[in-house]
């Protein structure tokens, strides 16, 4: 099975290509326009397109054509042909990875750093995309004043603004805000500024290499460092950094044991940490690279079937 797969997917390729090599001009577009046949076909009839009919065809079925639209024969248009497919293939897993992320992940899971896999695929799919969108825009215009001369070119400028955006974005979170995601000493675990510890805050003070011993019993934190039985952040079966509230409720003694140390803080395992000013950043980069993916889905649409 394994061994008919390459020539499956060569099929479908020479398929799509007989597909792609098949489309045909219909009255529409006469009509939108306003030039008869003869005007893009050699006869009035129909059939092959003059020169006209190729700048036409090629310029998106604008008209009229200015005349910076390229014409391609075959070779070049087979060649074309599958620069878009990996143009396609790499732009699907790009805004494919985003939206993944976003809907079922969500960003807060790369908040503390980003996963190098992600990185890795966004990156390549992001060289693919741009290198690949740059040999389809040569092959398709020869003047840059197409790029704003027609409604085609407007929408292709919007959409390569937008490309550029998104890089300028990703190369910015890579350089400047990923080294500042989670960053931390393990040594000098955080106090909240407002004094409330939640779960994840509480886990740090675990007693381990040089830390503090805390723990939480009903609502407060204490620090036990210097009682004699919580030395490297152990008594018995218990951990440091966890709270304690139903354990110490089963234990021989009761809180009466806390008596002798500080309380640090209160505990409220529902609190979420405060957002670090990068944290902050990253959030708004990637809800705006979200938005960015709709607006080149819809700008696509438009090159593709205009409003």
């Amino acid at each position: 099975m394994k061994t008919r797969l390459p020539a499956m997917f060569a099929l479908l390729a020479v398929a799509l290509l007989l597909l792609a090599a098949q489309a045909e001009a219909t009255p529409e577009y006469s009509g939108s326009s306003g030039q008869s046949c003869k005007t893009c076909h050699i006869r009035a009839e129909g059939g092959a397109l003059s020169e006209t009919g190729l700048e036409f065809a090629a310029s998106g079925y604008n008209w009229p054509p200015t005349g910076g639209y390229r014409v391609l024969g075959p070779i070049r248009k087979t060649a074309r042909f599958f620069v878009g497919l990996f143009h396609i293939t790499a732009g699907f897993m790009w805004f494919g990875t985003i939206l993944y992320v976003h809907i079922l992940l969500r960003p807060a899971y790369a908040a503390k750093g980003l996963p190098k896999g992600e990185m890795f695929l966004g990156v390549v799919s992001m060289a693919i995309v741009g290198i690949t969108g740059a040999l389809l825009t040569l092959s398709r215009i020869k003047s840059l004043a197409v790029l704003y001369s027609s409604s085609w070119g407007v929408a292709l400028s919007i959409k390569i603004a937008m490309y550029l955006v998104m890089v300028s974005t990703a190369a910015f979170v890579i350089a400047y805000i990923r080294p500042r995601l989670g960053k931390s000493d393990p040594k000098l675990p955080a106090m909240p500024a407002d004094g409330v510890f939640n779960t994840e805050m509480l886990a740090a003070f675990d007693g381990k290499d040089g830390r503090p011993s805390f723990v939480a019993v009903a609502g407060k934190v204490y620090d036990v460092t210097a009682l004699r039985l919580w030395k490297g952040g152990r008594h018995m079966k218990h951990a440091a950094g966890e709270n304690m509230t139903e354990a110490i409720a089963k234990a021989p003694h009761g809180t009466e044991k806390l008596d002798a140390v500080a309380v640090v803080g209160s505990f409220d395992a529902a609190s979420r940490p405060a957002l670090t000013p990068a944290q902050r950043m990253f959030y708004f980069i990637a809800y705006l690279n979200l938005a960015l993916v709709f607006a080149v889905i819809f700008v696509l649409a438009i090159l593709r079937w205009g409003i």
